[in-house]
């Protein structure tokens, strides 16, 4: 009786155009802290290039223009994007190779940029088309010890209700102005959902 009751006020509010979509925005990013996080002095963070799976150029720029902006937007902090010419000036920089950054060139970053901490990004699964996929993690070293104090993972299924719903709710909350879907079907409108769940760990 009570469902049918609940099922008739929605088609009556509905009609009168008083009902408006709820999503539930779930967290799908993780997250670790490390216990000393608070000791650290943190305000300019190096954003380098991302590490992991092979990414071309378009890709690789699409990725790291929505992880500066969202991470920019919803952290405290200053982000300074840092190309790989950057990093050639760095002895014993080679992450393309070694698929990871050394410590010492974290460092050594710090030093020649004046920063705080440094935001390294690895992916390790997309799929562009539908249904995309993204999957990453993000590692703040900070420059003083060249450890990882805080890190966050997510992975993204465009195909799993769970996933839909959060993006439905994240272009409800951005008021993109377009019918969500597109965002299905957008590579740069994905990376960004996916940023901003893991910039709102941090």
């Amino acid at each position: 009786m009570r469902r049918a009751l609940i099922a008739a006020a929605l088609v009556l509010a509905s009609s009168t155009g008083c009902v408006t979509a709820h999503y539930v925005d779930h967290d799908l990013a993780t997250a670790r802290v490390a216990s000393d996080f608070d000791t650290y002095t943190i305000r300019r963070v190096g954003l380098v290039p991302l590490t992991g799976l092979d990414l071309d150029v378009d890709q690789e720029r699409v990725l790291r223009s929505a992880i500066f902006t969202e991470f920019s937007h919803g952290t405290p902090y200053e982000f300074v994007p840092l190309e790989a010419h950057d990093l050639e000036e760095v002895p014993g920089s080679d992450p393309y190779r070694r698929g990871r950054y050394d410590p010492r060139t974290i460092i050594q970053l710090a030093r020649r940029y004046q920063l705080d901490a440094v935001l390294v990004t690895t992916i390790t699964d997309h799929q562009f088309f539908e249904p995309q996929r993204l999957s990453m993690q993000c590692d703040l070293v900070a420059t003083e010890t060249g450890v990882a104090i805080w890190s966050g993972s997510i992975h993204l299924d465009a195909a799993k209700p769970e996933v839909r719903s959060s993006l439905r709710a994240y272009c409800q909350s951005v008021d993109a102005g377009e019918s969500w879907e597109v965002n299905l079907l957008s590579p740069r409108s994905f990376a960004h959902f996916a940023a901003h769940q893991m910039s709102r760990m941090l």
